[in-house]
């Protein structure tokens, strides 16, 4: 029997898997157009947890998260990934896989800690999964979520699974952010939920700086990251300038460091 052998994939092979080459480099007709708040709230609040959450409900409130992520990514096409400037055909789900791994793994090395503080939880899935994750046992777990679906299906499958977790309403935007009071000595951190937020005043550090926490995290898209001499970190760079508002937070991190309010303590590329 004769293995074929697969050939490497290549940022060349990016236009066979999405369509954004082509829209990136002016090849396809589209404007670039970034939300505003009230319909990036209408996307998630009913467009995506709302969905799920009338889902969750009709299948009797018993579903499990990765039933319900299945919901979500399932009937998604393989798509092209990268890392760093290597490329793998990945499923959505192997691709969530990985980002909660990212997730864990990160948070892990920060312990021992106090608690976890998520904001911007969404539906729970990455909060959930250290809730049952042995290696977080020791912390109290809280979340923070801006939509009222996104809270009410996050309650409910942390009821359902019986993980004792404190849910509140959370707004990035906002100088008080959220009504938590956690114990000092925490890690607090988001996943791509602060680059929607398109403008982010010196009230958002001080929001985060009231937490006490040990350490803050954010897994969000980090534009100096990618390098603007390679084909991939170009595009890279460009898609981000597009689609997100991730400068508000760059530029907010980096007032604050530069006034020495702010201490970086390290940046993963992946």
């Amino acid at each position: 029997m004769t293995s074929t052998k697969v050939s490497a994939l290549t940022v060349d092979d990016l236009p066979r898997f999405s369509p954004w080459p082509a829209r990136l480099l002016g090849l396809a007709a589209w404007q670039p157009r970034k939300k505003t708040p009230a319909e990036a709230n209408c996307e998630f609040d009913r467009d995506k947890w709302g969905t799920l959450l009338q889902r969750y409900v009709r299948a009797g409130a018993s579903a499990t998260l990765e039933s319900v992520e299945g919901w979500l990514i399932d009937s998604a096409e393989p798509a092209l990934g990268s890392i760093g400037e290597r490329f793998e055909l990945l499923t959505a789900r192997e691709t969530l896989h990985r980002h909660y791994q990212l997730v864990t793994d990160t948070l892990y090395r920060l312990l021992p800690a106090s608690c976890i503080v998520e904001l911007g939880a969404g539906y729970g899935g990455a909060v959930l999964r250290l809730a049952t994750d042995s290696r977080f046992s020791r912390a109290s777990l809280y979340a923070g979520e801006y939509t009222s679906s996104g809270r009410e299906l996050l309650a409910r499958l942390a009821a359902a699974t019986g993980v004792p977790l404190q849910i509140v309403h959370c707004d990035l935007s906002k100088p008080s952010m959220c009504d938590l009071e956690p114990p000092q000595g925490g890690v607090v951190f988001t996943c791509m939920a602060a680059h929607y937020v398109p403008e982010l005043a010196d009230s958002f550090v001080d929001a985060l700086r009231r937490f006490r926490a040990r350490a803050i995290v954010h897994f969000e898209p980090c534009y100096e990251h990618f390098d603007a001499l390679s084909l991939t970190g170009a595009m890279h760079r460009r898609y981000v300038e597009v689609t997100t508002t991730i400068e508000a937070l760059c530029r907010c991190c980096a007032a604050m460091r530069h006034q020495a309010l702010l201490r970086f303590l390290k940046g993963i590329r992946q």
